[in-house]
């Protein structure tokens, strides 16, 4: 999908990082004349004006596109600052736009992507039809995104995929899980959508082993699953049927979702890991759950968020904190993951404070399965000269 793109907000990593994990091409304009060009045809796209472009002549230029074609509008400013200002007749055209999201001006990537996911959702009008059409014609499929583990010294392996589902959508081409799951959980869909994921991911594993490839499954735990009496029978029940064993796959939930130790998911995790299953807590550093969390919860492993990576690469004080919540995990039995591992000074600051293992796009994007067996080998050597 096109993203039309003031010049005023520049190539900023933001935006850059957003548009790439969301497969979007980037179109600059300058002024009224070029984002009248751009926004020329139909098809469906994303504007992101900055603060300083906010004026009649642009609001007007998006009423002339609006007659041809339907947009998703991010505008990074304060709506609230705009209205004390001579911009305030265009600030409340854009606000009363159907399809518009508002962040601050001094945005960070999760900020940006989740506006952007949002508009996109709302654009799409996914029903619940299309979502039982897509699991009965096989539309999605998953992708793996593959993390690396430690083995000793600066050597790292594959040992571990996630797997990330994806919806080929006859219409409006390939989306992204938080485009769709969302719906998914609304219409009570979620429940075969995940058996799906399980199923695929476990028949898989089996492929890869016939090639030699000795890996684990990481899966994503919808937060409406936490309450399902009988999810860790059923999940069982698929693992068996491929001849594995649950200690091969880990669940992965999010802080925000057990922030509330006692409740009643509680049962539900701790059932999955008596099983054998793999508990991990993800989005760690985004949400104020408490460490204490760690003894009540069935947790095997924690991920750092990439938002909370990047604060502590910024404080001294938040680096420490890091470092000590990585040495509490391990006295506990836990082992610690970072996400959002792009570049080789995170890769270092990890490989430091004894990180068990990594994903990101320094090691690999998701890929298709075939592309696996090429990244399955890689070296703490091969790392370092990425």
């Amino acid at each position: 999908m096109l993203t039309v793109v003031s010049d005023t907000l520049g190539k900023s990593a933001p935006l850059v990082d957003v548009t790439r994990q969301l497969s979007l091409t980037l179109s600059y304009f300058k002024n009224v004349d070029g984002l009248d060009r751009l926004m020329g045809g139909s098809s469906r796209r994303f504007v992101i004006l900055g603060e300083a472009d906010i004026s009649n002549e642009v609001v007007d230029s998006l009423v002339r596109a609006k007659r041809n074609a339907e947009f998703g509008l991010i505008v990074c400013a304060n709506p609230d600052s705009l209205r004390k200002t001579n911009r305030a007749r265009a600030s409340k055209t854009l606000a009363a736009y159907p399809v518009v999201e508002w962040v601050e001006p001094e945005f960070d990537a999760d900020m940006l992507g989740a506006a952007m996911r949002k508009c996109r959702r709302r654009m799409l009008k996914l029903g619940k039809g299309e979502l039982e059409k897509a699991l009965v014609n096989r539309e999605f499929f998953l992708q793996y995104q593959p993390k690396v583990e430690r083995t000793g010294g600066n050597e790292w392996q594959t040992s571990e995929v996630e797997a990330l589902i994806r919806w080929r959508h006859p219409q409006h081409g390939l989306l992204g899980p938080l485009e769709f799951l969302p719906e998914a959980e609304a219409f009570e869909l979620i429940g075969p959508i995940s058996e799906y994921v399980l199923f695929e991911a476990a028949s898989q594993l089996n492929k890869w082993e016939k090639q030699g490839l000795n890996l684990n499954v990481c899966i994503n735990l919808a937060s409406s699953q936490l309450n399902n009496a009988v999810l860790a029978h059923n999940y069982q029940r698929i693992v068996k049927k491929q001849g594995l064993q649950c200690s091969r796959f880990t669940f992965e939930v999010t802080e925000h979702d057990v922030a509330n130790s006692e409740a009643p998911h509680l049962l539900v995790l701790n059932e999955m890991r008596d099983i054998g299953f793999r508990i991990a807590l993800d989005d760690f550093g985004v949400a104020v759950a408490s460490l204490g969390a760690f003894e009540q919860l069935p947790f095997d492993e924690i991920k750092i968020h990439a938002s909370a990576l990047r604060r502590a690469q910024e404080s001294p004080v938040k680096m420490k904190v890091l470092a000590a919540v990585t040495g509490l995990a391990h006295n506990l039995g836990i082992s610690v993951c970072a996400e959002g591992v792009e570049d080789q000074e995170t890769y270092r600051f990890l490989s430091a404070i004894a990180c068990d293992k990594m994903q990101g796009y320094l090691i690999s994007e998701a890929v298709m399965p075939d592309i696996i067996k090429k990244v399955y080998n890689a070296t703490g050597a091969e790392i370092d000269a990425a």
